[in-house]
């Protein structure tokens, strides 16, 4: 099951956080780690020249559609569900993307 492309955006680095970085890190290779662990230690408050941003990230809203399934099928699901501690909607939501994802690629 795939996360989805990863997009890409451009970010623009304040002096405070390059100089922090600066001999440690590459910014330009920096992966998503490096990056997690960066900002777990800091706060953007921490630099001078700190400024809010007006990037905005927003999830396209989700259709809700509805579906009637046999007794049988969601025993399945929640026995599926509880053996691998995900959600039933989103175990269920896990199965129909990644089913798309084979009729896409043309399996």
């Amino acid at each position: 099951m795939g996360r989805g492309k990863p997009f890409q955006c451009e970010v623009t680095v304040s002096t405070g956080v390059r100089e922090k970085l600066a001999g440690k890190h590459d910014l330009e290779i920096m992966d998503d780690d490096e990056l997690r662990a960066f900002w777990d230690k800091n706060e953007p408050e921490e630099f001078s020249d700190w400024e809010k941003g007006d990037l905005d990230f927003k999830r396209p809203p989700k259709k809700l559609i509805q579906l009637r399934l046999d007794p049988k099928d969601v025993r399945i699901i929640d026995r599926e569900s509880s053996q691998s501690g995900i959600d039933r909607a989103q175990l269920v939501r896990s199965w129909v993307k990644e089913k798309i994802s084979q009729l896409e690629k043309g399996n």
